[in-house]
């Protein structure tokens, strides 16, 4: 066996020229690359169309819960962006996480507050102060409750509100032609 000079010497023994190239680093990659612009358009209109659809400049509710029958009411006014508590004849919830079952809040005739209800409320303020330090907290609260709710439970709702420091509480309903309801 003779000595050889150090260097690559990895399938360079294979007869292939297509492997000896590869080994050899001659096949580099065209340096015009297509771009397929067909479904990039096309990913970029599906994607604007979901921005247009999700986007609400009313600032309308959403989601409204399938088990939740609000109110009507013939006054009303756009609502602003502010955490949604919806109270509906199961749960509590706010934004979308639950805080309380409606039945034992209905059942317990004492005003007091909810404590996962006050803490989470207390976050959002707390994150609100922080993304606008120059302005002063409004305590805007959205309440979306079923019309059929017993009263103690929005009052505790409220009262819970109220001491994580959202005295503005805003009651979300449906547009109706009269006040009849």
């Amino acid at each position: 066996m003779s000595i050889h000079a150090p260097g690559k010497r990895l399938l360079h023994e294979i007869p292939l020229k297509f492997v000896h190239d590869r080994v050899a680093g001659g096949s580099r990659k065209a340096t015009d690359v297509s771009i397929a612009l067909i479904p990039f358009i096309d990913f970029l209109v599906v994607l604007v169309v979901f921005l247009l659809t999700s986007f609400s400049a009313s600032g309308e509710l959403l989601a409204q819960r399938a088990n939740l029958v609000m109110p009507t009411a013939a006054n009303v006014r756009e609502i602003e962006i502010a955490p949604i508590i919806a109270i509906d004849p199961q749960v509590v919830t706010l934004d979308n996480r639950r805080m309380a079952d409606t039945r034992t809040l209905a059942d317990n005739p004492n005003l007091e507050r909810i404590e996962q209800l006050v803490q989470d409320l207390e976050t959002l303020r707390r994150n609100w102060s922080v993304l606008h330090p120059r302005d002063q907290f409004q305590g805007v609260v959205i309440l979306q409750a079923d019309r059929n709710v017993d009263f103690r439970v929005i009052k505790k709702v409220m009262f819970s509100a109220a001491q994580a420091g959202y005295t503005n509480v805003s009651f979300a309903v449906n547009q109706g032609g009269s006040g009849e309801e």
